[in-house]
């Protein structure tokens, strides 16, 4: 998929949560997973979707771990605490 950069709060790139960060203009690989939760989002109209999503290429690097919730911050530093 390729993010057109045409969110006016993430001209550049766009940052999903911590694994998927997206270069406006990139090809940018995801599973079908992301595929289908932004194909059927508010999002839609703010990336191009290549294929149609039902070819599986196996697990991208960091797909089905904790990434996207450990600890650390998008920013790099320590979190802690929930939201409550």
């Amino acid at each position: 998929m390729i993010y057109k950069g045409t969110l006016a709060e993430q001209p550049q790139r766009f940052m999903l949560d911590k694994h998927h960060v997206m270069d406006a203009g990139r090809v940018f690989p995801v599973c079908g997973n992301t595929y289908r939760m932004l194909r059927e989002s508010r999002l839609a109209p703010h990336f191009e979707f290549i294929g149609d999503g039902q070819t599986h290429y196996g697990i991208f690097a960091g797909c089905g771990t904790r990434i996207p919730f450990d600890p650390q911050g998008m920013d790099g530093t320590q979190q802690s605490g929930g939201c409550c």
